[in-house]
């Protein structure tokens, strides 16, 4: 009964700073942000929680992220989008900006739309709750006769307690990611141009950690890259590498930078200094999406994701571009080769090697080296350590094992610009040396 006086307590004082704020001079959305923020904070109080309205968006230019990101007990919980009162909240009503606005936050997984009336709550582009719309009159007018029904207790409280849950297929894994990927990519082409304004309004170029990286990225990498290739390359080299950090067990805590640095001790070098330079030096309401991101790949059980599959990987990056950028998927060419074909490939290959080369152990030869230029996630590098170690169990028994397949993983080199099926080659070949007990090469 307390809790239901204090959010009647709550909405009634929503109303009167609202009435207060409109009824003055300026943007009419600017003036309910304040109001919301205390309603949302004095709502987590009474709740025993801790709030903080971290306002992420005024630039209209930056279209990306919602103006509000929450953080609850120190944790980012969702997201909310403020519209100006009177306006609609149905996305099915949205035109120009912002449907474009919608398309891209709408797989958030914790996300409120509001113009301060009317309320809607979605989480991965479905509706939770009804609309709920608050009454007493429009806000300009209404004051402390505002009112809610029990059904906005329920929706903020389950916005404010949300939690990710714990993530145990290859499905789920994707559905969790790719959205909050495919905003950080946004976030990065916003970060771009604002970068690029304030160096035409006279900032120093060489202040403008984005562009830097940018630069920096075309120099060592891809002369040729445009905004929108660094922006992509960006978001999966960070989500990537977080996701081979959990699949190492480190800790998802700290700061990037240390988890980064426990990345490279684990025999993944270029990862986990990727991660450190992609994220080092980036503005704090940035870090907002990061702290999502690394909050939601936390609760990644990788056993039950594996499931004792080997295949497990196989369809990983093929599905992920499906939600992340299904048009991405097309240009790049990513889609896999079935593993019949792989194994055929490579027996073929191995045959070759047998009796044109005189390589009678085929790829576990030591003269042999094997090179993919374009391996993708490592489907054939997988396939001809599978086919290795068959072929030494059957040739020297399974304890010769370890020892052989340490010897070839020194002799598979493989290729890849992108850093998305980079990242799944490191963690299927990583995997499997794991479980054969094999050692990977020190330079990684």
């Amino acid at each position: 009964m307390v809790l239901m006086v204090a959010f009647g307590d709550a909405v009634s004082a929503f109303g009167l700073a609202c009435k207060a704020k409109l009824a003055g001079p300026g943007d009419r959305e600017a003036a309910i942000r304040s109001p919301i923020e205390r309603l949302v904070t004095d709502v987590a109080h009474g709740l025993g929680l801790s709030a903080v309205p971290y306002d992420e968006v005024r630039d209209s230019d930056r279209a990306v992220r919602p103006d509000y990101a929450i953080a609850v007990d120190g944790a980012i919980t969702g997201y909310i989008e403020v519209k100006r009162p009177g306006a609609s909240v149905d996305p099915d009503s949205f035109t120009g900006h912002n449907k474009r606005q919608w398309e891209r936050q709408r797989d958030l997984p914790n996300l409120i739309y509001t113009n301060g009336t009317d309320w809607w709550l979605w989480r991965d582009s479905e509706l939770i709750h009804d609309p709920v719309h608050l009454t007493g009159g429009p806000l300009d007018r209404a004051g402390t006769a505002l009112s809610a029904s029990p059904a906005f207790e329920t929706m903020l409280t389950d916005f404010l307690r949300w939690k990710p849950a714990p993530i145990t297929t290859v499905v789920g894994l994707v559905q969790a990611i790719a959205p909050l990927t495919r905003l950080l990519r946004g976030e990065v082409l916003d970060q771009l141009a604002e970068e690029r304004r304030a160096i035409t309004a006279g900032a120093p170029e060489h202040s403008q950690p984005f562009l830097g990286l940018a630069r920096d990225w075309r120099d060592l990498l891809f002369p040729t890259a445009s905004d929108e290739v660094f922006a992509d390359g960006y978001a999966q080299a960070v989500t990537f590498a977080l996701l081979l950090a959990r699949t190492e067990g480190i800790q998802l805590k700290g700061s990037l930078h240390t988890i980064g640095a426990a990345l490279g001790g684990a025999q993944h070098t270029l990862m986990g200094r990727a991660l450190q330079l992609l994220t080092d030096n980036v503005a704090a309401d940035f870090r907002v999406t990061l702290d999502l991101l690394v909050r939601l790949i936390a609760v990644v059980d990788w056993p039950r994701v594996r499931g004792g599959k080997r295949d497990t990987y196989l369809h990983l990056y093929e599905r992920f571009l499906e939600v992340y950028d299904p048009e991405l998927r097309k240009q790049s060419g990513s889609y896999y080769t079935p593993h019949q074909v792989v194994e055929q490939m490579v027996r073929l290959t191995e045959q070759a090697l047998i009796t044109r080369f005189d390589k009678r152990t085929g790829f576990a030869d030591p003269a042999v080296v094997t090179v993919d230029p374009a391996m993708g996630t490592g489907t054939y590098l997988d396939a001809i350590i599978v086919r290795v170690v068959a072929s030494v169990e059957r040739s020297e028994g399974k304890g010769a094992v370890p020892a052989a397949i340490s010897a070839l993983a020194q002799r598979l080199v493989g290729f890849e610009l992108q850093m998305g099926p980079y990242a799944v080659a490191e963690l299927r070949t990583s995997g499997l040396l794991d479980q054969l007990e094999a050692n990977a090469p020190s330079a990684g």
